[in-house]
C-alpha cells in the first residue's frame, strides 16, 4: 500500500544486500553526508511524498501505480536471482527492469540539482565580476554579439520609423547602442548586481522542483520509458555471478561507454552505451552488453561507489568499505562540474569574427 513514504529503491530490490532479522531486512548503509549505519530496508532509499502527495479518495497517484507495479517486479527479480551463473535473461524484461529502476530513483534528481547549483554559483560569479558579466551580455567585443546583439535586433524591428526620423539605419542605430551600453556598463552593473544575483540565486531551487516534476512527468507517461527501454533491449542480457560481494549504489545501474567511460546508467548516452551492469543482489549481476562478450571491469565497487551519489548499501560493514565510502561521487560530480563549466565557459566567449 502507498503512503507517505516513498521508496525510490523498492525494498524488494534493497533486501538482496542485506541481512534478514526476524521479519526485517538490515542492510549498511554508507552515505556522504550522514556517516555508516544500519538500517531495515524500509528506512533507506525513501523520502516522504517523493512521487506525490496522499491521494485524493477515488483517484490514484503516481505513487499508487508505483506500488501496484512493485509486486510483478518483485516476481521478476526474484526469477533473475534463481537464475545459474552465465545464463540468458529475456532483453525485454531485462530491459523494462533496468529502465523502470533507472528512471525512478533519487539519483538523476539529486544530480541534475548539484548541475544547476553549480551553474548558479558560476552565473553569480561571472555577474559579479564587470568584465565576465560584459561577456555574458554581449557587450565584450568590438560590436554587439549574443543576448545583446539579438535585443538590438528586436529594438531595431520594433521602433524603425522612430529611430530613421533620427537620421539612422540599422548598422548606425547598434552601433551607437553599443557605444552607448558600454560606455555606461560599470554604472549600471554596480547598480543592479545585487538584486540579479538574488534573483540567480533563487533559480536553485526552481531548478531542482522542475527537475523532479520532469521524472514524476515521464513515470506518469510510462513507468518504463519506450525509447530507453527499446536501446536497453537491444543488448544481450546474462545473469553473472562475481567473485566478490557487491553494493548496491544508489544510481541503481552503471553503463560503460565506448570510450571507455564508467558513469551512472542514466548519465550514458543510449548511443554510445556498450554495457550496462546493475547489481540484483549481493552476489548476483544482471548485465546488458552490446558485443555478447562479458565485460566486467576491475574494482567494480570501487566504480559504483564513484557513480554514486548520497550512499550505497551492502550487507555488512568492513574496512574496505569504510575506505571505499570516500570514494563516493568520485565519478559522477566531476563529470556533472565539467558540463557545466563547459557550458558557462561557452556562454563567456567571444564569438570570432
Amino acid at each position: 500500500m502507498s503512503g507517505r513514504k516513498q521508496h525510490f529503491i523498492p525494498q524488494s530490490l534493497l533486501r538482496g544486500f542485506g541481512v534478514k532479522r526476524g521479519k526485517s531486512t538490515y542492510v549498511v548503509a554508507y552515505t556522504h553526508d550522514h556517516g555508516i549505519f544500519t538500517s531495515a530496508t524500509d528506512g533507506i532509499a525513501a523520502e516522504h511524498h517523493f512521487y506525490s502527495e496522499l491521494a485524493v479518495e477515488g483517484d490514484e497517484t503516481l505513487d499508487d501505480r508505483i506500488t501496484k507495479h512493485e509486486s510483478p517486479l518483485a516476481m521478476l527479480l526474484a526469477r533473475l536471482r534463481a537464475l545459474n551463473d552465465g545464463d540468458c535473461v529475456d532483453p525485454q524484461e531485462a530491459a523494462a527492469f533496468v529502465t523502470h529502476l533507472v528512471v525512478r530513483n533519487d539519483h538523476f534528481r539529486k544530480a541534475v540539482s548539484s548541475a544547476s547549483g553549480r551553474m548558479v554559483d558560476q552565473l553569480s560569479a561571472q555577474l559579479e565580476d564587470g568584465t565576465s558579466a560584459s561577456a555574458l551580455i554581449g557587450l565584450a567585443g568590438d560590436h554587439p554579439q549574443g543576448l545583446f546583439a539579438e535585443q538590438l535586433k528586436v529594438a531595431f524591428d520594433t521602433y524603425q520609423p522612430q529611430i530613421n526620423m533620427l537620421g539612422m539605419d540599422r548598422a548606425t542605430f547598434e552601433r551607437w547602442a553599443f557605444d552607448a551600453a558600454k560606455a555606461d556598463f560599470d554604472t549600471m552593473h554596480n547598480q543592479s548586481i545585487r538584486p540579479l544575483s538574488k534573483a540567480v540565486a533563487a533559480m536553485v531551487d526552481i531548478l531542482s522542483e522542475t527537475a523532479a516534476n520532469a521524472q514524476r512527468k515521464v513515470l506518469i507517461d510510462d513507468l518504463a520509458p519506450a525509447t530507453r527501454l527499446e536501446a536497453y533491449a537491444e543488448l544481450t542480457w546474462h545473469v553473472i555471478y562475481p567473485r566478490l560481494p557487491l553494493i548496491l549504489p544508489d544510481c541503481v545501474a552503471i553503463g560503460l561507454a565506448s570510450n571507455g567511460d564508467c558513469l551512472p546508467l542514466m548519465i550514458i548516452d543510449r548511443e554510445h552505451l556498450s554495457t550496462v551492469i546493475m547489481p540484483i543482489a549481493y552476489d548476483r549481476l544482471l548485465v546488458g552488453m552490446g558485443d555478447g562478450s562479458v565485460q566486467i571491469p576491475d574494482g567494480l565497487n570501487s566504480i559504483m561507489a564513484g557513480c554514486s551519489w548520497d550512499f550505497f548499501v551492502a550487507r555488512h560493514r568492513t574496512q574496505d568499505l569504510e575506505e571505499l565510502r570516500g570514494s563516493l561521487r568520485s565519478l559522477i560530480e566531476p563529470h556533472i562540474d565539467g558540463i557545466v563549466d563547459g557550458v558557462v565557459a561557452d556562454g563567456l566567449a567571444i564569438p570570432k569574427t
